[in-house]
């Protein structure tokens, strides 16, 4: 009973249908003189002979053989299973169908040879082998597109999986950053801190709702930008900070939802926050024909001393994980770092 419950009917039915289709096909070119009768005994015998072969191959030496690169040890399972299915075919037209139908095989290639002949004929041997093989190549075929497609689908499952373990990485740490921008401010009861958690509640809608897309208009990506700015802008006067956002959008572009964010929220974090003069952010922004170019520049506080911390640089290197999941061969990162400077250059190709 366990036997009858593993068994996939609708696969079963379907190999079914691909044997009957040949019978089918070999009815289509039955002679006036073959009876229907005889004719469907006598290939039922030779479909099963090509199902032998054909499995044998597929299910067994080729997964046993061929997959683990044992190519010569294949070609000669190979070979020796196809010229197996052959002398079964031959010994089973000579002492059975051909006593049964004489009259079937009086035109047939081999009809006045012995056993003997037969199973060392090559002329014979190649045109049997012919037979036989032509079903096999047709499910080789399929079987390999099966394969390609079920690769296919675990490599997009498994980019999808990359995917969203980056942006689970990415938007705690921005979020965050953000709630302890928040936090400064409610302990001083600013009366800035209801605008903030507005802010913060439209960027957090973004985050959480609307960003699952791959990709979403480069219009919500700018708008989220500048959500950001205007809530950093809040907690940084003007003696502190100095930050322009210049925008040429001529197209209605898609782009990977954060992927601006993060260039933005580091330029805040390494730029402005250790920073006790004047901090200086430069954001540009265009979209052309099937391409998308951000640029983004920041000054650094010269007070800071030693290296950033592997924590300091988790939003990029998730950025670039993303780049290369979400644009291959489509993107160049350019990040040009100076005493005094950090800038970088983000060119998407659509």
């Amino acid at each position: 009973m366990n036997f009858l419950k593993n068994i996939d009917i609708k696969r079963v039915a379907s190999h079914c249908l691909f044997w009957l289709s040949f019978m089918l096909l070999y009815l289509n070119g039955k002679s006036e003189d073959s009876g229907y009768y005889s004719f469907i005994f006598i290939y039922s015998f030779k479909i099963f002979a090509q199902a032998i072969a054909a499995y044998g191959l597929i299910y067994w030496i080729i997964p046993n053989l061929l997959n683990k690169k044992k190519h010569i040890l294949f070609i000669l399972a190979s070979i020796s299973w196809l010229y197996f299915v052959f002398a079964f075919l031959m010994t089973l037209k000579y002492y059975y169908l051909e006593p049964k139908f004489p009259g079937f095989f009086d035109d047939w290639l081999g009809h006045k040879m012995s056993i003997h002949e037969r199973l060392t004929s090559f002329k014979l041997i190649f045109r049997e082998f012919s037979f036989i093989t032509y079903p096999i190549i047709i499910m080789g075929f399929v079987s390999f597109n099966r394969k390609q497609q079920r690769l296919l689908k675990l490599e997009e499952e498994k980019k999808s999986m990359e995917l969203k373990v980056l942006k689970n990485q990415l938007n705690p740490h921005f979020l965050f950053n953000t709630l302890n921008n928040l936090y400064a401010l409610t302990l001083k009861k600013d009366d800035k801190a209801p605008e903030i958690i507005a802010k913060l509640s439209e960027i957090l809608d973004f985050v959480l709702y609307r960003c699952n897309d791959d990709f979403v208009c480069i219009k919500k990506e700018i708008n989220l930008l500048e959500n950001y700015i205007s809530l950093e802008k809040l907690r940084y006067n003007e003696n502190r900070l100095d930050i322009s956002f210049t925008k040429d959008i001529h197209e209605d572009s898609k782009i990977s939802p954060l992927i601006l964010l993060s260039f933005l929220e580091n330029a805040f974090k390494h730029g402005v926050v250790n920073e006790t003069e004047k901090a200086v952010i430069q954001i540009d922004l265009q979209t052309k024909k099937q391409e998308i170019v951000f640029r983004i520049a920041n000054t650094k506080p010269q007070n800071e001393t030693g290296e950033k911390s592997d924590k300091s640089k988790i939003g990029l290197e998730n950025v670039r994980k993303q780049l290369n999941l979400l644009y291959p061969n489509k993107h160049q990162l350019e990040i040009e770092e100076t005493q005094t400077k950090f800038k970088i250059e983000l060119c998407l190709n659509l």
